[in-house]
């Protein structure tokens, strides 16, 4: 018997080859070659200053949390899901539960803490004698961060400001200084480069005496429909002769052509379209001011916005309280599907719009008191807690529903404040390659 001896060359050629049939045979299928992981950005709290008394409220004692100082730089776990700042915003780790800012002074100001897409809007502000007003711009990278201020009026948008931030710091402008004199206006914060979160303070004095303030909530991108879902008029023991509020529905077209838009007001009495508001036509980046005199006065209440072309909208009610002043600022609602935040005791009005709504709240109050509820309606709906909520959670069982949060005054106070259930960032997806060996054979 004859043996055929094999070379060494053919020997690797053999084990290559069986190596590349084994790879072939237990590498994943094409359609597993990528794998999608998503994880939620980390989002920024605003400060206002060490006069204010300001809070961040996370939805869980254990989320990370570092000040944006120009020193910290690491994520550190707490162990308080309420933390006291005073001149220095809070950078939180990413996660599915929504923070907030919760300022006091007299007047109670909340917003969403969240993190820049690459643009946020702002309608509203002022910038006349009275406003004692601030854009924050939070740059919590390692690095100098570039943003483009675009300013708008009633008269048209005015030259953009390019404004530099220092790595892991804030920069404060002053609205009376970027529009001076202007009282209706409009606001958008382009990301040059860097990491930026942005907030407007809208913060009201006339001479020592306080009007009111306010956080304007921001707003991602305009859109052909908005939902402005939390407005309130006077309730309850609020109804008084000493007692007083208005509402006036500022608008934006971003873009370069004009749009018509129709105005529906939304509530417990039903839908209609005051005399108009039909078809009105806004011009093209010229900021209108509408004062809202047929809006319900003594109930909650949403505005609902349609346009043919997209648009950016909010709702400003000045109150009166006996001798007081306050302000509020109702900004537009993403859809709903899941939001969650930490109250801290305060004791809401929640609202829904949309044509079918089914929602879940499920909630602890300040007392420890577990507290679920299924609500269910048309068009528009209301929840009133009926004690203090530490923790809240709202899940939506269909889609077409917005939500907002009302706060009005509670225990003496006059503070009063709207936010939207936007979450402050959503899950963000990337793909990672994985091996497959079938995209090197041929054949």
């Amino acid at each position: 018997m004859k043996f055929k001896i094999i070379s060494l060359r053919q020997r690797a050629l053999i084990v290559v080859l069986v190596l590349l049939a084994l790879l072939t045979y237990f590498a994943p299928e094409k359609s597993q070659q990528v794998v999608l992981t998503s994880t939620y950005p980390a989002t920024v709290c605003p400060a206002i200053d060490n006069k204010v008394s300001s809070i961040a409220a996370l939805t869980n004692s254990k989320v990370k949390r570092r000040l944006i100082d120009g020193n910290s730089k690491k994520l550190n776990p707490g162990r308080s899901s309420a933390i006291v700042l005073s001149k220095n915003a809070l950078l939180v780790e990413g996660n599915a539960g929504t923070a907030l800012t919760f300022a006091n002074s007299g007047w109670k100001s909340v917003v969403p803490c969240s993190v820049s897409n690459g643009q946020q809007w702002f309608i509203g502000g002022s910038g006349t004698l009275t406003s004692k007003s601030v854009l924050y711009v939070v740059n919590s990278g390692f690095s100098e961060s570039v943003v483009d201020v675009e300013l708008f009026t009633p008269n048209g948008p005015i030259e953009p400001k390019s404004v530099t931030i220092p790595q892991n710091s804030t920069k404060k402008l002053s609205l009376d200084s970027l529009v001076p004199g202007e009282d209706t206006i409009a606001i958008g914060v382009k990301t040059v480069s860097g990491r930026v979160s942005s907030y407007l303070f809208d913060e009201r004095k006339k001479g020592l005496k306080s009007l009111g303030a306010d956080f304007v909530a921001p707003v991602g991108t305009s859109s052909k429909k908005v939902t402005i879902a939390a407005i309130s008029g006077l309730t309850g023991n609020l109804i008084n002769n000493n007692n007083s509020v208005a509402h006036s529905l500022r608008m934006l077209v971003p873009g370069s052509i004009d749009a018509n838009v129709d105005i529906t007001i939304n509530s417990k009495d039903g839908i209609f379209v005051p005399v108009g508001l039909s078809q009105l036509k806004v011009k093209s980046q010229r900021v209108i001011n509408i004062p809202l005199t047929f809006a319900p006065t003594h109930q909650y209440f949403s505005i609902i916005i349609d346009s043919d072309k997209p648009i950016l909208a909010s709702v400003l009610s000045n109150f009166i309280y006996g001798k007081s002043s306050e302000i509020a600022w109702a900004t537009g609602a993403d859809s709903l599907s899941k939001w969650s935040a930490n109250l801290t005791g305060s004791k809401p009005i929640l609202t829904f719009s949309g044509k079918q709504i089914k929602v879940f709240i499920s909630a602890t109050g300040a007392n420890g008191k577990k507290i679920s509820e299924n609500i269910s309606g048309s068009n528009f709906a209301i929840w009133k807690a009926p004690i203090g909520l530490n923790r809240l959670q709202v899940t939506a069982k269909g889609k077409g529903v917005t939500g907002g949060v009302i706060f009005m005054p509670e225990l003496g106070s006059i503070g009063s404040s709207y936010i939207p259930m936007n979450n402050g960032a959503n899950l963000e997806t990337a793909a990672e390659p994985i091996a497959d060996a079938s995209v090197i054979t041929r054949g």
